[in-house]
């Protein structure tokens, strides 16, 4: 909550900072890596998000996997990476927690494969 009341005040490296807190504490939270995945990806630091991923990826038990599949999607998309992405984040479409989530980047992606500003002009 504290990371998202930084973002909130444009604190964007204290919010980075507490993410990758909980991430030691935890590796495998992909609540919390997704989120940081995404703030990083705004950052501008999409290099950082494979050693987070490769952390967590080490420390996932079985019963986790759809919010791997769910991070990697997320990875593979911001590196440019359209086909692995879907592929990824179609296996975590099923899944309760990440399963939503996933089919609207599911959709994104599909929509825009090349991440372009269409709207922008």
């Amino acid at each position: 909550m504290s990371a998202n009341l930084m973002l909130m005040e444009a604190k964007t490296e204290e919010a980075i900072n507490i993410y990758h807190q909980l991430l030691d504490k935890e590796p495998a939270n992909f609540n919390t890596l997704s989120q940081l995945i995404e703030l990083l990806r705004r950052a501008g630091r999409i290099k950082d998000i494979d050693a987070l991923v490769l952390r967590a990826e080490k420390n996932c038990q079985r019963i986790n996997l759809a919010g791997l599949f769910y991070c990697r999607g997320l990875q593979r998309r911001f590196e440019g990476d359209p086909a692995a992405a879907l592929k990824e984040l179609n296996w975590a479409r099923f899944d309760n927690v990440f399963g939503k989530s996933a089919i609207m980047n599911m959709i994104e992606i599909y929509l825009n494969p090349a991440n372009e500003m269409i709207f922008s002009s």
